[in-house]
């Protein structure tokens, strides 16, 4: 078997590949990005503003600690996968796997413990009512199942990135079907919350299915327990833990904004934040998509002309695509009420300034995005973390400092805070020699 026979790498330039497989994850993350709208809308009638952001601060908080817990694995294997099957060194990639999986076990254990024993605390500050507080133990026990690291891994070191795209969609879609079930039959708090826990088993238990199922497809199932065969290489923990710290950057930009305003301003707050960052995540998709094409490209100008060059097309591409976005926000601004009449109801009239701030936001995520692109083509990977780092460090103390003078609304601007502060140590270490 030759090693683009183990890859699974179908022909086609690089760029081309890359946008190809970028492709096929936004038509899954674009599907499952209407869906998440849809059920959150359903949600949002069903339960009204506590209702809806209890159910949010509870998947939350789920989210935060698998995410603490959890080592970016997929990375590895990837990292050091890729020249494994290239070379058709299937003994040592199955090393590689057996490790990643058993790291993924003792994360998803970790993750268990460390949601159980904060779960009491997290009941008191969020004001989870009692309805539900059982409930939260199960979604605990859930949270392995948002560990699925190693299967994501394999999915994409295989070329399967239409598996990919196809999964992504089973979580909303679980949701979306059930929340309309349960708006039709009346249902409370109580019946929401154990679908969305179903959705998460079902998210997490199918990547690992076809994870799995490509393994044994291809012969490589590694032994996941007893004594291994050979060492596992020096290279790979540090490279997971430096992926982990990445990571759980994201979060601190992402998810623990949402638990703070819950925990300071109360569940309604926390769900009419929650309802505006889904209406621009629909924006932030093809932002996405723009970065996973832009940086091979950037990379290939770096090599081919220098960093002068490069740094000219990352300005004129982050500009291009700031342009394109404009009157989209525009378009975010001028329609914040009927959006949020239209998604919510009226009882989330007050969520209106919040969609037009979460869509000007994405404007500084498409500068951070581009920019990061092209610090990583300068090999600056350093630079990019230290960035992200100060970013979400500055967004979380602007929350602080200003969540109890602004209210909700401070949210966002601190998004655009931390973005800003990402953008200025990326340009210093562009501009550097």
């Amino acid at each position: 078997m030759t090693g683009e026979e183990i890859s699974g790498k179908r022909p086609g330039g690089p760029v081309a590949r890359i946008l190809r497989n970028a492709r096929a994850l936004l038509s899954g993350k674009a599907a499952g990005g209407v869906l998440s709208l849809a059920y959150l809308a359903i949600a949002a009638r069903g339960l009204g503003p506590e209702g809806l952001g209890a159910l949010v601060l509870a998947h939350t908080y789920a989210l935060v600690v698998a995410g603490l817990a959890r080592f970016q694995s997929w990375q590895a294997v990837i990292r050091f996968g890729a020249p494994m099957a290239r070379a058709g060194d299937t003994a040592r990639l199955k090393d590689l796997l057996r490790y990643t999986i058993r790291l993924d076990l003792i994360s998803a254990a970790v993750s268990v413990a460390a949601a159980l024993m904060a779960a009491p605390f997290a009941a008191r500050a969020f004001g989870w009512p009692e309805e539900i507080r059982g409930l939260i133990t199960a979604y605990c026990l859930a949270t392995p199942f948002l560990i699925a690291a190693t299967p994501t891994g394999v999915l994409r070191l295989y070329d399967r990135f239409n598996l990919l795209g196809l999964q992504l969609t089973l979580m909303p879609l679980v949701r979306f079907t059930g929340a309309i079930v349960l708006w039709i039959s009346g249902a409370g708090l109580a019946a929401f919350l154990i679908v969305w826990i179903a959705s998460v088993f079902v998210h997490g238990g199918s990547l690992w299915w076809l994870g799995w199922r490509e393994l044994q497809k291809r012969k490589q199932t590694p032994r996941i327990f007893g004594k291994a065969e050979r060492a596992a290489d020096k290279a790979w923990l540090p490279f997971m833990i430096k992926t982990n710290l990445s990571s759980s950057i994201d979060l601190m930009h992402n998810n623990i904004p949402v638990l703070i305003v819950g925990a300071v301003l109360g569940q309604a707050a926390a769900g009419f934040l929650k309802l505006a960052f889904n209406l621009a995540n629909l924006l932030a998709q093809p932002v996405n998509m723009f970065n996973q094409a832009t940086y091979p490209e950037l990379s290939r100008v770096e090599a081919e002309k220098g960093h002068g060059e490069m740094i000219k097309v990352a300005f004129r591409s982050v500009g291009v695509a700031i342009a394109i976005a404009i009157p989209i926000v525009l378009v975010y601004f001028l329609l914040r009420r009927p959006l949020a009449l239209a998604v919510g109801g009226e009882e989330f009239l007050a969520a209106a300034p919040l969609i037009a701030m979460m869509a000007a936001a994405q404007l500084f995520r498409i500068a951070a995005l581009g920019f990061e692109s092209a610090v990583l083509a300068r090999g600056r990977a350093g630079w990019a973390l230290t960035g992200q780092a100060a970013g979400a460090l500055a967004h979380l103390a602007f929350l602080a400092a200003m969540l109890t003078v602004m209210g909700v609304a401070a949210a966002p601007v601190a998004i655009m805070a931390g973005w800003s502060v990402l953008i200025a140590v990326l340009l210093a270490a562009l501009v550097r020699g």
